[in-house]
């Protein structure tokens, strides 16, 4: 291939990734998204990106891309749905059932309406799209460079704003999506090593009702704490968005003991990430003036400054910002060729969870609101393979079971996450009439185990108390298109 050429093939494959990421807003569910194309979620991601020629490598494990044998990019979109639905009680403060409460035109709670307490207690969950792409060049016999745009972090829960759960989560979007650059550099024809970094863009947003009497009657103070104040009364919601640019590195090691095996370590570091922003509270009329106006039961300053001295709250919208550090987390891949059909991977991934300790919301040197998580490092195992059936066909399978992080004792509607399996099929065509262009298809299919909802929420925001289960199910749609040049 003359270098003009090829120039222009690098040059047309930046613009189809540049294309990508601006082709639409990526949210992503659940704590980790795997970063992977269509071929690696129909193999539930074992091996990670040791497979040959696979171009994920250039973020998974960069040391990889010194054996990919020609300039290839793949531009992957995902659809995922996820299923939550809560079955069980819920108390306010006093003790008295909340029920499912419906929602009056001015968006707040009827509470004049009446509403049925039964054991549904709401539906959540979301349905998002998720484009990711990866590119990687061998420069000569050495080295290789590879780009990636990926979504390495994600969350997004959303609950109906009438639910039992509403005093602990109506709206949860927390996205990151990053740029990377690496480079590989194959010391022999068995052993090559590899870096690159990440600059990524973190937004989130939530939303949760606040019930102010129930928060003064749950404070410390020596007057309003002992008095038992009307929980429910009118509608207030706040609302938190906050955004932030961040850094980080990762790397990795990759190792050909045999012409059948490869095996790769590959480690992404911690990321230190601070967001800020804004937050605002959207209250009806009698909130508003409990936020607002002099404590109607006398003293100085508002109802919440009554019950919290020194927290003061800004219906109308003041500074926000909260600390969301993105895990280190670190892989073991194994992938043996037994003959020119059958491939087999094998991954190990632990990710660093137990950095997370809490969600705390400031505004300057106020904190707001702290809700306790501490959350616990986690395993993920998986195995899966390719068989080409034909010259053309690639058929794929897997199955992955994912730990979770939370706890029983801090798990709330906002991640009712549990441990999940995944069982992935998936197929890829190599387009003859379109040298180099493959296109690939998978499905994911994710068990949820069913979690226990016991907890009460922090003063802050009204003490009310869940006690039931929640249910939990996501599936996965996964198209790649992969165009070796």
């Amino acid at each position: 291939m003359n270098n003009k050429k090829q120039q222009v093939q690098v040059l047309l494959g930046l613009v189809l990734m540049g294309g990508l990421i601006q082709a639409a807003p990526v949210n992503a569910g659940g704590f980790s998204t795997p970063t992977y194309g269509a071929p690696g979620w129909g193999r539930a991601f074992a091996g990670g990106s040791l497979f040959k020629n696979d171009p994920s490598s250039a973020y998974n494990n960069p040391a990889a891309m010194a054996f990919v044998e020609h300039n290839v990019a793949q531009f992957t979109v995902d659809y995922a749905r996820i299923k939550i639905k809560y079955k069980g009680e819920a108390n306010d403060y006093l003790g008295n059932p909340v029920s499912n409460t419906p929602i009056g035109a001015d968006g707040f709670p009827d509470l004049s309406a009446t509403a049925v307490n039964n054991n549904e207690g709401g539906q959540g969950g979301f349905t998002a799209w998720l484009p990711t792409g990866f590119m990687v060049m061998p420069l000569g016999d050495r080295f290789a460079f590879g780009l990636s745009q990926v979504v390495p972090q994600g969350m997004r829960t959303t609950w109906d704003q009438d639910s039992k759960v509403r005093d602990f989560a109506v709206d949860t979007k927390i996205e990151t999506v990053g740029l990377t650059g690496s480079l590989s550099f194959k010391v022999n024809d068995q052993f090559a090593i590899g870096g690159g970094v990440i600059v990524q863009h973190s937004k989130g947003f939530v939303s949760q009702n606040i019930d102010l009497f129930a928060a003064a009657s749950s404070s410390q103070d020596p007057f309003l704490g002992v008095i038992d104040l009307p929980s429910g009364v009118g509608g207030s919601l706040i609302r938190v968005k906050v955004d932030n640019i961040s850094a980080g590195w990762f790397t990795g090691i990759t190792w050909k003991p045999t012409d059948q095996d490869t095996v790769g370590l590959n480690y992404h570091a911690k990321i230190k990430n601070k967001m800020t922003g804004k937050y605002n509270i959207r209250a009806d009329a009698y909130n508003y003036g409990l936020l607002t106006e002099p404590n109607p039961f006398g003293g100085d300053g508002t109802l919440v400054e009554a019950a919290y001295p020194g927290l003061k709250l800004f219906p109308n919208g003041a500074h926000a910002s909260t600390q969301l550090d993105i895990p280190a987390t670190a892989g073991f891949d194994w992938v043996h060729q037994f003959n020119d059909r059958f491939t087999l991977g094998a991954s190990v991934v632990w990710t660093q969870w137990s950095s997370f300790k809490d969600l705390t919301l400031k505004s300057g040197d106020i904190t707001i609101v702290s809700i306790p998580y501490n959350y616990k490092d986690t395993w993920m195992y998986s195995v899966g393979g390719d068989f080409r059936a034909t010259d053309e066909l690639t058929l794929r399978a897997g199955v992955a079971i994912d730990q979770t992080p939370t706890r029983n004792s801090t798990r709330d509607p906002r991640i009712p996450d549990g441990d999940r399996t995944f069982l992935s099929l998936g197929a890829g065509y190599d387009v003859k009439a379109v040298k180099g262009l493959s296109l690939d298809v998978a499905y994911s299919h994710q068990f949820v185990q069913q979690v226990k909802l016991k907890t009460q929420n922090v003063d802050r925001l009204g003490a009310a108390s869940l006690n039931g289960k929640a249910e939990s199910s996501g599936d996965v749609v996964s198209l790649s298109a992969t165009y070796a040049f």
